[in-house]
């Protein structure tokens, strides 16, 4: 099908931002992590014209992408934004282990509203009370939210803040909250601050010490009666055409084993 663009169809619902469609023959159904949302749709888009089958695409949470998969919900491929739901899949039988391999890697941010009069300055202003609202993703389902959550913890401010976080359903919504003004504050990754333009500013960039790396595992799905398609958009992953629009995106990639490298254009924080 080469030439033809992959398949979007819907919208916003509950939460979850929605891709997808009834595949039909040839096409490769691929759950995603929404923060990876216009990498993986520019890299399918890509996929496609170079000569790959047709790509439907699904965005979430991962946690709720993974819980629908594990419910039944058809996929080829799913890529997650933490390593927790895909070994998820491997130990219920749901995914293949031999077929994983990680795709990029992000960093955890706070940013506040642009036009704040008055907002945290740090990640450790948000222990201020009066700071009444602040974003994260619900770490239930929300790998941004984990790794939120295990920034306050390191940071001694979890009772701190009790109270005062509001939960997103994806780090999009966290985003939206922060550029609505609706809150002082959110924890979103860097790529989605830098997605954001001039809404948001990036007060602090979290000490990667301070929670587990932020990797996006991608792995085949069992069962897959595309599997051919998945393995071989897998290896897509890993040409240099996509790994351009992924450090584009602000993500960073692997060069070597045991090396990454940093986006050409990191956010910054200003003053730093």
């Amino acid at each position: 099908m080469q030439g033809s663009f992959q398949k979007v169809v819907g919208g916003f619902l509950g939460g979850l931002f929605l891709w997808a469609g009834v595949a039909a023959a040839g096409e490769v159904r691929v759950s995603v992590a929404v923060s990876l949302k216009e990498a993986v749709t520019e890299i399918a888009k890509g996929y496609t014209e170079a000569g790959g089958e047709e790509v439907v695409l699904t965005f979430g949470a991962s946690g709720q992408l993974a819980r629908q998969i594990t419910e039944g919900a058809k996929a080829d491929v799913f890529i997650a934004a933490a390593n927790k739901q895909v070994e998820e899949l491997v130990k219920g039988g749901m995914a293949e282990a031999g077929t994983r391999q990680v795709v990029a890697g992000n960093r955890l941010v706070l940013v506040v509203p642009a036009g704040a009069k008055e907002a945290p300055g740090s990640i450790a202003d948000l222990a201020q009370g009066k700071f009444k609202k602040i974003a994260i993703g619900d770490p239930k389902s929300v790998p941004a939210g984990e790794y939120a959550m295990a920034v306050l913890t390191t940071l001694k401010m979890g009772e701190q803040v009790k109270g005062r976080l509001v939960y997103g359903t994806n780090v999009r919504q966290v985003l939206a909250y922060v550029e609505s003004g609706d809150v002082a504050g959110g924890l979103v990754y860097a790529t989605d601050a830098r997605q954001s333009g001039e809404k948001v500013r990036v007060v602090e960039v979290a000490e990667e010490k301070w929670h587990e790396a932020i990797e996006y595992p991608a792995v085949v799905i069992k069962g897959s009666k595309q599997r051919a398609g998945a393995v071989k958009f897998l290896e897509y992953l890993k040409t240099e055409a996509a790994r351009k629009v992924l450090v584009e995106k602000g993500f960073r990639v692997r060069v070597a084993a045991g090396a990454t490298t940093a986006p050409a254009t990191p956010t910054t924080v200003p003053g730093r």
